[in-house]
C-alpha cells in the first residue's frame, strides 16, 4: 500500500471536484448528489490507486472538517488518519 504524497491527494481531489460538477451538471441534471463522497473517492483511487479501501475513504471524506480551502485540509485529514 503506497500513501500519496500531500501534494497528489490535492490535486486528486481538486481533479475529482471538477469531473464531479461535470456529473452533476449533466448526468444529474443539476441535482444535488447527496452520494458524493463515494463517488470522490473512487475517483480519487483510481487516480492514486487503492491506498486504503473505498470504503474507508469514503468514509473518511465525508468526516472531513472541511474549511476555506476544502481540498488541502481534506487531504490532511484523510493522510492524519491513515498514518
Amino acid at each position: 500500500m503506497n500513501i500519496p504524497s500531500h501534494n497528489s491527494l490535492v490535486r486528486a481531489l481538486v481533479d475529482a471536484a471538477s469531473a464531479h460538477h461535470d456529473y452533476q451538471k449533466n448526468v444529474l441534471g443539476g441535482e444535488f448528489d447527496k452520494q458524493w463522497p463515494g463517488w470522490y473517492g473512487a475517483y480519487v483511487l483510481g487516480r492514486l490507486g487503492d491506498f486504503t479501501s473505498p470504503s474507508n475513504l469514503t468514509k473518511l471524506l465525508s468526516e472531513s472538517p472541511g474549511g476555506d480551502d476544502w481540498n488541502v485540509t481534506t487531504a490532511q485529514y484523510v493522510l492524519s488518519r491513515l498514518g
